[in-house]
Parts: C-alpha cells; sequence; structure tokens
C-alpha cells in the first residue's frame, strides 16, 4: 500500500475515538468474511461447468474468437497431391442416349461424330412390397393338434416384414432418429403409415426377440483378457439413473443401474472375471480390484487434464505438469520394447518417479486432491507398461459412451422399463457390430 493511501486513511480516522474505530474494524471483518464465503460458494458452483474434464466446446469465452484472434481453417496442401473419390459403381444397365436434334438450337440437320461420353449414375428405388400370405392349417392325427404352415418371412408379431424392423432400429440406434422421425420417413418416403408409438413397439419387438444375443455378449464379455469400463448419467422420467459401458476391441455392452458405484461389476463381470480393466478413479473400480484381486489401469488422459488444469496458472507448478507428461511419453516409449525385463525395470523406476511427484507436490496449495488422487491409483497407473494388451487411457469407453449422450440430448429421457432394456440390448448389438467392423442393419435383418 503506499504512503499517500495510508496517510489518506490515517487522516479519515484521526478524529475517531478507538472504540470507533474497532466498531469499524469488526464491522469490516464480518463483510470480508461474508464475502470469502459467498467467494467460495460461487466458485464452487463454478466448477460444476467449468472444470478439468469440461470439453473445449464449453470454454466459449476462452475460444480463440471471443479473445479476438483469427479463426478458421488453414489453406491446404499447396501440393500435386491427387485427391480421392469413391470407387464408381459397376453399371447393371446401359442405356445409349441419341438425339434427333440439335437441343439448343432445335436443328435438326445434325450428323454422328463417332464419340462417346460415358457418365454412371448411382441411385436407387424405393419399393414398398405387401405380401399377402394365404397359410394353411394342419391338424396332426397323432397328437389331434392344430397348427400353421411356417414361413420364415413371416413375422412372429405384428404386420411388418424383416426389412423393416431391421431399418427402424438402425434409424433409431446407429443414426439416433427419434421416433416420430421414423414414422415420418416410413409414411412420406417408403409410402408405409406409421406412427411414433408403432416405431417403439417395433423396436421394442426387436429387442425382445434379441434378448439371448444381449446375453451371450455378456458371456463373452467376462471371458475377455481386457475390458475398458465407463459410466455416464442417464435420465429415466426426472429420476437419475447411469448407463454404464464395457468395451473390449470386438465388444460393446451397455447395462443401465440404478447408482454410479454398488454391485454393477459384479453383476457385468461376475466373480470369476480374471481379465484387466481400464478405468477412470471410481472407487468402485478399486474395491473390485481389491475383492477379487482384479488389475486395474487408470486413466492417464483424465490424470493429464486435471494436472494441467491445476497447474496452467501457477507458473512454480508448471514442471508439476511437464513431469508427467515426461512419465507418459516413457510409458508409450516402454509399451513398444518386447524385453520383459527392460519393461519391467521401466515400470519400477516409473513407481519411484510418481512417489517422488507426490512428495515434492504434496505440501503445494490446491494440488492436494490431485495429489491424493495420484497416490490412491498407485501402481495401478502403470499396468500397461507390463501388460502391453491394455491401453494407459480409458478414451475407448468414453468414445463408445459419446453416442448415447447425443441420443438422450435428443430424446430427453427415458420413460419405461422396456425402454430401458430396449435401448441396453440395442446398443450393445449395433455397437458390437460396428467394432467388428461389420454392417449392423445387414447383420440385424439376417439375423431376424
Amino acid at each position: 500500500m503506499s504512503a499517500k493511501i495510508k496517510a489518506s486513511i490515517r487522516e479519515k480516522y484521526e478524529d475517531f475515538d478507538k472504540d470507533k474505530i474497532l466498531d469499524d474494524l469488526v464491522d469490516k471483518v464480518i463483510e470480508n468474511e461474508k464475502l470469502k464465503k459467498e467467494k467460495e460458494k460461487l466458485e464452487k458452483e463454478l466448477k460444476k461447468y467449468k472444470n478439468a474434464h469440461t470439453p473445449s466446446s464449453k470454454l466459449r469465452f476462452e475460444k480463440p474468437q471471443a479473445k479476438g484472434l483469427p479463426v478458421g481453417r488453414r489453406e491446404g496442401k499447396k501440393s500435386k497431391q491427387l485427391g480421392k473419390t469413391r470407387p464408381q459403381d459397376k453399371p447393371s444397365l446401359t442405356i445409349l442416349v441419341e438425339a434427333d436434334k440439335h437441343p439448343a438450337t432445335g436443328n435438326t440437320n445434325i450428323v454422328e461424330t463417332g464419340e462417346f461420353v460415358e457418365t454412371i449414375v448411382t441411385d436407387f428405388k424405393i419399393e414398398k412390397n405387401v405380401t399377402l400370405y394365404r397359410v394353411k392349417e394342419y391338424k396332426d392325427l397323432d397328437t389331434n393338434e392344430i397348427f400353421l404352415a411356417p414361413h420364415p418371412d413371416i413375422p412372429e408379431k405384428g404386420i411388418f416384414g424383416k426389412n423393416v424392423l431391421a431399418f427402424a432400429n438402425a434409424l433409431h440406434f446407429e443414426y439416433r432418429v427419434p421416433f416420430g422421425g421414423i414414422a415420418n420417413i416410413f409414411t412420406n418416403v417408403f409410402d408405409i403409415s406409421m406412427t411414433a408409438p408403432t416405431a417403439m413397439n417395433i423396436c421394442n419387438r426387436v429387442a425382445n426377440k434379441l434378448s439371448y444375443k444381449y446375453e451371450e455378449l455378456n458371456g463373452e464379455l467376462r471371458a475377455s483378457d481386457v475390458v475398458n469400463g465407463d459410466e455416464t448419467g442417464s435420465n429415466q422420467n426426472g429420476r437419475s439413473e447411469w448407463l454404464w459401458g464395457f468395451f473390449t476391441p470386438l465388444i460393446a455392452f451397455f447395462r443401465f443401474f440404478p447408482q454410479r458405484g454398488g454391485k454393477i461389476l459384479e453383476e457385468v463381470l461376475g466373480k470369476c472375471f480374471k481379465g484387466k480393466i481400464g478405468c477412470d478413479g471410481w472407487s468402485t473400480y478399486a474395491v473390485y480390484s481389491k475383492e477379487y484381486g482384479i488389475l486395474l489401469q487408470r486413466c492417464w488422459a483424465h490424470l493429464i487434464r486435471e494436472v494441467r488444469y491445476m497447474c496452467k496458472d501457477v507458473p512454480e507448478l508448471h514442471e508439476a505438469y511437464v513431469w508427467i507428461m515426461d512419465m507418459f511419453k516413457k510409458i508409450k516409449k516402454l509399451r513398444t520394447i518386447k524385453s520383459k525385463t527392460r519393461r519391467q525395470k521401466g515400470y519400477d523406476q516409473l513407481i519411484a518417479d510418481m512417489d517422488k511427484w507426490v512428495k515434492i507436490y504434496r505440501c503445494y496449495r490446491g494440488m492436494k486432491q490431485i495429489v491424493t488422487k495420484v497416490e490412491n491409483g498407485g501402481k495401478f497407473w502403470f499396468t500397461c507398461v507390463l501388460h502391453p494388451e491394455i491401453e494407459p487411457t480409458n478414451n475407448s469407453a468414453e468414445r463408445g459412451l459419446r453416442k448415447f449422450v447425443v441420443m438422450e440430448k435428443i430424446m430427453g429421457c427415458l420413460r419405461t422399463e422396456q425402454g430401458k432394456k430396449t435401448t441396453q440390448i440395442m446398443m450393445s448389438l449395433f455397437g458390437t457390430w460396428n467394432l467388428q467392423g461389420l454392417n449392423p442393419y445387414r447383420e440385424l435383418r439376417a439375423i431376424l
């Protein structure tokens, strides 16, 4: 504080008695405490919207355009590199196009030059097929049982064929079209009259029919060597629930659960699971790991984001972030080494480095929470060094859940238990087919 300001304050209070000055001081201390509590409350509220895991799309006032900086895509490469285009389809029909006059002038005094210009056009035809099946009834003379002759294209329930059933589910679960949109597409494009409740019933019917495939996926998941898990919030008529996703390179499995913790891992992976789990820092995984002796791999993407967030505005903590990034680079390098002995040596060195990082930065203000998280993770930050089959980040699980997050923003919430069951079954099947490089619509149609 400058001498001039001090002199001004002394002049203001020189005629006040001691009690008056003390009263003013007490009032200012009380006011300061109120402001401090209000500031802490606002900062706590702000952390809900701006924290280490806030996506860049939400940081509106930190974007370049908000700061007056130039934005826009960079110019393309100025080289003679040939661009790529889709391969042309092979024509199944050839049409010879002829003229008897010049289209611009109407002149009929024309002659062929003998040259051709070939144009391949790809299009499709939407054609509604309505079939009447006259199904004969029979009687089994041995048992006196009456039955109908079977046919593979007659649905077990309803009046829509397998193409309609498969396409309606693909529109909703693969392309995120609401039921009202599905009904409009069928009504206006295919000329098949449909309502939104009908579209919903179609999806429910298919999910119930394929529930056995969902259970088969669960069995395959339990036998997997590596599983990545994550969860995201869900809404069922205003009541909070959680959608859990479990992923391998070839399997996607979803399960709704009323809690963010509890026995979800025992319910999905079982008590005999022998694989390794990639996860974030949620305590549910640590409890499951401790109870059943499961190896975990904590997510480095989460850790890097949180350390960067804590250190970005504090110059003396920049080294803490650089140190973490150096360890991550070392992890990626060690994972490429075939020698188990060298990976073990690197693993031991990384654990020692992380212990040193914790001891150094434990005493820094504002770092207590992240240091505690690192300390709780322990050796599980480096499982991927000894077991390269598991990734150091949990990004695959986060990407797998993203489709549902977008779906829920479109539809608002799930409203029934059947809706939850249908969503978890169909998202699991479509997600698995995508991971396996298959065409989800064709796979579903083949099963139906």
